[in-house]
């Protein structure tokens, strides 16, 4: 076994955070606008499932006069392996990058994450200027295509990455409690998690909530949101006391009384901490009659899952679950443990299995 060690690290300041796709509700396309220091960016973000998750194809867009240029940049040879850029400067507008440090793969080979760069008037030239930590960069973004549309040159936040605040997460288009309704006033539906719940201009349903003292947020018209709310979002219709937890889009149910029935009280931490974080506790949402049929069993693929007390982790495949042997397995295919998803046991009973993955 080899060890990459990287002679110069990145500089903080010019490291922004890495959005995680599977924190943001439904299953992409995901669009994400960075304001850079001195730059203005959308960063689109498409799970492509003719990539392994070690590679990445990257594209630039830019209609800008000044010259940008992206680079692919590999840490240990601390050069770049492969670039692209402005059509002025002659250089290709995609690429597909290896990820850097994989078993028997030479150190200089692959990226490490990704350099942005801008072409000032001489005498500066190009300047590297922004850059992605490559733990995040792979683990959110890896097999996937992302796109930097690079929008606009003459402003941004004045923040460089260290003064950038991280993500909160779910990241959504409207937040919890919001009600849309059409122009005609009816139809009412709510929102959690990033995604719409219809039925919310039920009687009961809005005399419950009142009685709760739960009020909407605000209301908007009716906009188009994703079909499945965000990983970690915890639901129950209001009728049931029975309630679900939502990863990849399918619903996992959480009945108490089943769930911690022969648990001690550190098994119950333990799935509580691993099944709601990052955030925190979440509070379950109540929603309209009917609101959980849309979530299916299966989850989507790429999602990662586990039964709390089974340490076998599974990958989401074609609508099946293949089982990742070992965790030499989990590293060879670039698979994230901290995207693993804690459901009850016997959860994964029912559903259907693929080949096993075992290198």
């Amino acid at each position: 076994m080899s060890v990459c060690l990287a002679a110069q690290p990145l500089d903080y300041r010019s490291v922004y955070p890495v959005l995680d796709p599977r924190r943001t509700a439904g299953p992409g396309p995901f669009s994400y606008g960075y304001a850079l220091c001195w730059d203005g960016i959308q960063i689109d973000v498409t799970r492509n499932a003719s990539l392994l998750n070690c590679e990445m194809r990257i594209h630039l867009i830019s209609a800008l006069s000044e010259d940008k240029e992206i680079q692919a940049w590999n840490l240990f040879d601390n050069n770049f392996v492969d670039r692209i850029g402005s059509a002025h400067l002659g250089l290709p507008s995609n690429m597909t990058i290896m990820k850097a440090g994989l078993p028997t793969q030479p150190c200089a080979v692959g990226a490490d994450t990704v350099v942005l760069c801008r072409y000032f008037a001489w005498p500066r030239g190009r300047t590297a200027l922004y850059t992605f930590l490559p733990q995040d960069f792979w683990d959110f973004w890896g097999g996937c295509d992302v796109t930097f549309n690079w929008i606009v040159d003459t402003a941004g936040s004045n923040l460089w990455g260290n003064q950038t605040p991280q993500p909160q997460y779910p990241l959504v288009r409207l937040p919890d409690f919001t009600t849309m309704k059409n122009q005609a006033g009816t139809n009412l539906s709510v929102v959690f998690g990033g995604a719409a719940f219809a039925g919310a201009d039920d009687p009961v349903y809005t005399a419950m909530q009142a009685a709760l003292g739960i009020v909407p947020r605000f209301s908007v018209p009716f906009t188009s949101l994703p079909p499945f709310p965000a990983d970690g979002t915890l639901l129950r219709e209001w009728d049931s006391n029975t309630f679900f937890v939502v990863f990849g889009g399918a619903k996992f149910e959480m009945d108490w009384a089943t769930l911690f029935a022969g648990m001690t009280q550190s098994q119950i931490g333990q799935f509580l901490q691993l099944t709601m974080a990052p955030g925190g506790l979440n509070p379950i949402r109540i929603i309209p009659l009917g609101g959980t049929a849309n979530l299916g069993a299966m989850p989507i693929d790429g999602t990662l899952i586990r039964e709390l007390g089974d340490g076998r982790v599974y990958l989401v495949d074609h609508s099946q679950l293949r089982w990742v042997v070992s965790p030499d397995a989990m590293d060879a295919n670039c698979l994230s443990w901290r995207h693993v998803r804690i459901v009850p046991n016997n959860a994964l009973a029912a559903l259907p299995r693929g080949p096993n993955i075992t290198a």
